[in-house]
This record gives C-alpha cells, sequence and structure tokens, in this order.
C-alpha cells in the first residue's frame, strides 16, 4: 500500500502543530540543545514568537533549564524528538510506561484525550476507530459543546453491544462533544464478501465514506497478532485464523484490516470481509494520529506506521525507547 506523501496530503489541509507530553520542556529542548532559532520554534509550534520568548523566559526562572534541561519529563522529550525524526512525524507524545502493565492503557487513554481536547475545535471532523486504548480515553475527555463538527465511526459494528463494539467509542466521543455521529450501520465482519460490495452501495453508507475521507483528524489504534489482542480474545475474528494470517505474514489489525510488516494488507481472505473505511481512505487524511504502546505491540505498531503517513503517534515510554532503536 503506498504511502501518500504528506506534502501532497497537506495541499488540502493544515500543516499540525507540534505537541508533546511537556510542550514547555520541549519548547525548551528545541531551543537550547537542538539549536533551533525562536522563529523555528514559533513556526513548529502553531504560536508566536513572543509566547516562545515567554516560555523560554519561564523554564528559565523555574529551574526547567540551568545549564541542562531539568526536568522529569526531559527523557520522555528526548523519546519524543528520537520517534519524530526516525518516522518523519509532525509530533510524538510520550507519556511514562507504568509499573502494573494493566495501567498502560489508562495511561494511552488520558493523553489521548488531553490530545482531542486541544486538537478537536469548532468546524472540524474526527474519523475514529475502537479499540480498548480508544475506549480508556472516554473516562478522561472532557464534556463540552462544539458547533458545526461531527465524530464518523471508521469500522462497522456488533451486533452484541459491550465496549468492543467499534462504534461505541465514536458515539461516546460524538455525546462528550455534543456533536452528531456518523456510523457504518453493518456489522464489522461480514460472511460473505460479495455482501461488502452491496452494502457499500447504499446511499447511506457512501455517504458516511464520503465524510471520512473529508475528516481532519483521523484517530486510531493497532492490534498484535496473538490470541490475546481484542479482535480475536473477543471473537470480533476467530482465534482459528491465526495460523493462516501468521503464514501470511500478518503483524498487526488496523481498523479489523490485517497488515504485514511492511503495512501492506495481506492476500488472506478475512480482508475481503471486513467493513471498515480503507487505510488508503484513511492515509489521506490530513492528520493521522495514531495511539499504541505496551511492548507486545512494539512490531504491530512499526507496521501501522508503514502502512500510512502518521502525523502523532502517542505512545509510552519502553515502546518509544524500543521503536527509536529500531527493536
Amino acid at each position: 500500500m503506498p504511502k501518500l506523501a504528506k506534502s501532497k496530503r497537506r495541499e488540502a489541509g493544515r500543516n499540525v502543530p507540534l505537541v508533546s507530553s511537556d510542550i514547555n520542556v520541549k519548547t525548551a529542548w528545541l531551543y537550547y540543545v537542538e539549536g533551533l532559532t525562536q522563529e523555528q520554534i514559533a513556526e513548529k509550534l502553531n504560536v508566536s514568537r513572543v509566547k516562545v520568548m515567554r516560555t523560554l523566559a519561564a523554564c528559565t526562572a523555574e529551574g526547567v533549564v540551568v545549564t541542562t534541561i531539568n526536568a522529569q519529563t526531559a527523557r520522555q522529550v528526548a523519546l519524543e524528538r528520537a520517534l519524530e525524526k526516525r518516522f518523519r512525524l509532525d509530533s510524538a507524545v510520550v507519556v511514562p510506561t507504568p509499573e502494573d502493565a494493566g495501567h498502560l492503557e489508562k495511561a494511552i487513554g488520558h493523553a489521548v484525550a488531553l490530545y482531542l481536547g486541544e486538537h478537536m475545535q469548532d468546524g472540524m471532523t474526527l474519523a475514529i476507530g475502537g479499540g480498548a486504548t480508544l475506549h480508556a480515553s472516554l473516562a478522561y475527555l472532557g464534556r463540552r459543546q462544539l458547533h458545526n463538527a461531527s465524530v464518523i465511526g471508521l469500522v462497522g459494528a456488533l451486533p452484541h453491544s459491550q465496549w468492543i463494539n467499534p462504534s461505541i467509542v465514536a458515539a461516546k466521543v460524538a455525546d462528550l462533544f455534543g456533536v452528531d455521529s456518523y456510523q457504518i450501520t453493518a456489522p464489522v465482519m461480514l460472511h460473505d464478501p460479495a455482501l461488502r460490495d452491496l452494502l457499500w452501495a447504499q446511499p447511506e453508507l457512501m455517504d458516511v465514506r464520503t465524510r471520512a475521507a473529508n475528516a481532519d483528524i483521523a484517530l486510531l489504534t493497532v492490534g498484535e497478532i496473538s490470541r490475546e489482542a481484542t479482535i480475536f480474545r473477543h471473537g470480533l475474528v476467530p482465534p482459528s485464523l491465526l495460523p493462516s494470517l501468521r503464514a501470511k505474514g500478518a503483524e498487526a489489525n488496523v481498523l479489523s484490516y490485517f497488515i504485514d510488516a511492511q503495512g501492506r494488507l495481506v492476500d488472506h481472505e478475512v480482508n475481503d470481509r471486513v467493513m471498515a473505511i480503507g487505510l488508503d481512505v484513511v492515509g489521506m487524511i490530513p492528520n493521522v494520529v495514531l495511539a499504541a504502546g505496551g511492548r507486545h505491540k512494539i512490531a504491530a505498531t512499526r507496521a501501522a506506521l508503514n502502512a500510512f503517513e502518521t502525523n502523532v503517534l502517542i505512545t509510552d515510554s519502553e515502546t518509544a525507547e524500543a521503536l527509536s532503536a529500531g527493536g
């Protein structure tokens, strides 16, 4: 699956401002460590030069900058910069890896909520997937009223409405923002591949796909190829397909599509039965945000980064270290 160059995608969109787990420390890092000018930093952050000057002055006054960057988040910012350079990201947001692995989805979900709270604005369309990480973000997303905005679900639904139902995330985010949501009103996994073409020919679903293609932000997560992955653990795809998927080179699943290490759709019949917006369509959205973490997802995260140009990666420090080191 060829990537679309960022410059071409941005002809119809806007440049994505640099973000961080600690934007003040990142500002100081760019100035004192990487030697960027205040004008260059202001352009990256999409703020005024005066704002940059005030941030640098505050960092000095508060002891964040002495002769070195002196803050607990400095290591996270170093990892963010390493990821941004290695994978040509607009931004990376790195959160500390919690001691209890069971809290990882909440930690990344909190960062996702902060990102959405800052970047989702009036008049914008958010296209969003599902999964445990994005569902965890709902607990931290504040309620507010947006105008002329909308949320599009990128994945079909499940007949049994549990948290794993991909359409639930889109509906709840839309409710928190007080906006309309648009859903793929069909099962996420069909039994007959021929039915998929018939469903996409329906005007209502064609409208959903068009709205997704015109979204401002795409928010995705990624799953690994194992029995512990949400898609297999909860039966969206039968675990019995794992051997044949691995034989075809499957390394990850994104929006229920299975991809190899290079980010290409694997030649497996299950991909012909997925009712979700295509990865090629998602890759053309101007701001693609990938939220994923955990050592068990390192290979899957790298595959997703190869599948389409990602603007923002939200992850944890251990995963960031492994990815930036090529592990």
